[in-house]
């Protein structure tokens, strides 16, 4: 996954980290980390913090390896793009510029362009989508349109810190 970062980006990330890494050991402290995200300009919340925790530092020691750093950071860098290009291409199918698609022009592309998807998984992405963020009247009924933002978070699978 850090093969796809730029040179530019791959310095950043190294220089944001050396900051903290004191001792040259490739290492900094857990409690470090979030400075470390901001100083990238990432926002993470609390939450997410918690959960980076658990993955670069699974014996609870309060060190974060370089390398492990890494590969996260890239990752995280990565799913960003992707829901860039996929907020420009759900613009161009959003006329009235409201952040909704209707489902049926969704179903049709979805199934007939590019990486076909299969009718039913198409049909289960769009009922959770609803679900996570129906896009309402003033009355509280349904307008029949989809919130794609709430869409390209569920075929990502993306948390509600990642979404914004």
């Amino acid at each position: 996954m850090a093969d796809l970062l730029s040179d530019e980006q791959l310095t950043e990330i190294q220089d944001a980290f050396r900051l903290f890494d004191k001792k040259g050991e490739n290492q900094i402290s857990g409690n470090d980390l979030i400075t470390v995200f901001q100083a990238l300009k990432c926002n993470v919340s609390q939450a997410e913090m918690t959960e980076y925790m658990e993955v670069l530092d699974p014996s609870g020691g309060g060190m974060v390896q370089y390398t492990d750093f890494l590969q996260l950071v890239a990752k995280r860098l990565q799913t960003q793009e992707t829901v860039d290009d996929l907020m420009k291409a759900f613009r161009v199918f959003d006329k009235e510029h409201k952040g909704t698609v209707s489902p049926d022009e969704l179903r049709h592309i979805l199934t007939h362009f590019g990486e076909c998807m299969e009718a039913a998984e198409v049909e289960e992405y769009l009922v959770e989508a609803d679900l996570k963020a129906p896009h309402l009247k003033p009355d509280g009924s349904k307008t029949g349109l989809l919130n794609y933002v709430a869409f390209i978070a569920v075929i990502l699978d993306l948390s509600e810190e990642e979404q914004n």
